[in-house]
């Protein structure tokens, strides 16, 4: 689920990013080296057959799901959100996830994104992502591929015709999650309850950020009406440069996002909501189907 689209619903400013596995602040990260000239054909990351491995998938990323949520801040519907996850084979190690969403606050101001990620069910990192986000007059495609950890190449495609892509390529100290890969690295391996906060990194577009996730046990949804078993993530955000320096540009502030997952196997996102100070955006769980 693109937490990026339900804070720019709302605020009209891209928020998410892609994780690593770290349980600590890491090491200053080395600033990202352009290549030489832009790339005039850039890579399309096309399907690759899966490899083998003797792990078995982890069981919420077993079965191929669909799933929709309303997404809703200060009582108002403002959009909704779709997802698909392609379920692992047996012996595979990469499962494919698809995003999309679109809305608007008050039909002023409508975003659309779409995400296509490629997860790592080994690694517990993203292989390789495609983020495409249209606002306003804007309109950016980022590209994303990491064939080991924290070893991250890509390109920028501004949509506008006549504008050429940028490469990006940059040595990180830990692995990236793209904002699809985030939610499955969560689904995968769920951080144990109470237990010290595990802290991940998140790229949204180039919009890197250091994510600390507390497993808060099990908790119920706060629409009291609403009977399904949850665990309760408590997930903070902070922006920063790839060096690992905070980075406090423009929009981009500290976020407090709440996830609340079912209590079993499958770890269904059920609820999640995203603090804007005014209010908070809030997705929640519509359809499902798991196959």
């Amino acid at each position: 689920m693109p937490i990026a689209l339900l804070v720019a619903l709302a605020a009209r400013v891209p928020l998410m990013t892609a994780a690593a596995t770290a349980t600590s602040a890491p090491a200053p990260l080395p600033p990202p080296v352009a290549l030489a000239a832009p790339a005039t054909q850039p890579p399309r990351f096309a399907p690759k057959p899966p490899a083998r491995s003797a792990l078995p998938a982890p069981p919420a990323l077993a079965r191929s799901e669909k799933t929709r949520y309303r997404v809703a801040f200060g009582g108002l519907d403002v959009g909704e959100l779709s997802l698909a996850i392609g379920g692992a084979a047996p012996g595979a190690t990469i499962v494919h996830a698809a995003g999309q969403g679109a809305g608007s606050v008050l039909g002023l101001g409508r975003y659309e994104n779409q995400l296509d990620s490629d997860f790592d069910l080994a690694r517990l990192d993203s292989r390789r992502w495609v983020n495409s986000r249209r606002w306003a007059n804007e309109a950016l495609r980022d590209r994303g591929e990491q064939a080991t950890p924290g070893d991250v190449r890509g390109s920028r495609e501004p949509l506008d015709a006549g504008k050429p892509a940028v490469p990006m390529q940059a040595r990180l100290a830990a692995p990236l999650l793209d904002p699809l890969g985030f939610i499955l690295r969560l689904r995968a391996a769920l951080p144990a309850a109470r237990a010290r906060a595990e802290t991940l990194y998140v790229l949204d577009g180039q919009a890197y950020w250091r994510v600390t996730v507390t497993n808060e046990g099990r908790s119920p949804l706060p629409e009291g009406h609403v009977q399904v078993a949850t665990i309760k993530l408590r997930v903070e955000a902070d922006p920063i440069r790839f060096d690992g320096t905070p980075d406090t540009r423009g929009d981009r502030h500290h976020r407090s996002i709440a996830i609340w997952m079912s209590d079993d196997e499958a770890r269904v996102p059920v609820r999640l909501s995203v603090s804007l100070g005014l209010g908070d955006v809030v997705a929640s769980l519509a359809e499902i189907e798991r196959s």
